[in-house]
């Protein structure tokens, strides 16, 4: 099993720094690099396989390093469609901060966040 688990998308602001939601809590950790799946019938399909370091986090979203002020609106929910919209943990990231450059540990795909 590999941890952080992806994420069930219900929510994306149109934003300088974009905010997603997700259905329940998540194990993103700060400094992170996600990726996203959002098909067109969602809305929002610009950020579609796009990728982003995680900026920031609460217990149910992460705020992200991508502009999506001007982007089409998110719509949630769609009924009747098989692939919802998900966040992917894509790679692991520099601890925000760390100086020498510190990878980020809490995002290895094996360990859970604390």
């Amino acid at each position: 099993m590999f941890v952080p688990r992806y994420q069930f998308i219900t929510g994306i602001t149109n934003s300088q720094y974009a905010q997603i939601t997700f259905l329940g809590n998540h194990e993103f950790s700060d400094g992170e690099i996600v990726s996203f799946r959002v098909t067109k019938p969602y809305g929002m399909e610009e950020i579609n396989n796009m990728q982003s370091e995680v900026l920031s986090h609460t217990d149910n979203t992460i705020t992200v390093n991508i502009d999506s002020t001007f982007w089409t609106p998110f719509i949630y929910p769609v009924s009747g469609l098989n692939s919802p919209p998900v966040c992917v943990p894509s790679s692991s990231g520099i601890i925000p901060g760390s100086y020498p450059a510190t990878v980020n540990l809490q995002d290895c795909f094996d360990n859970v966040r604390t």
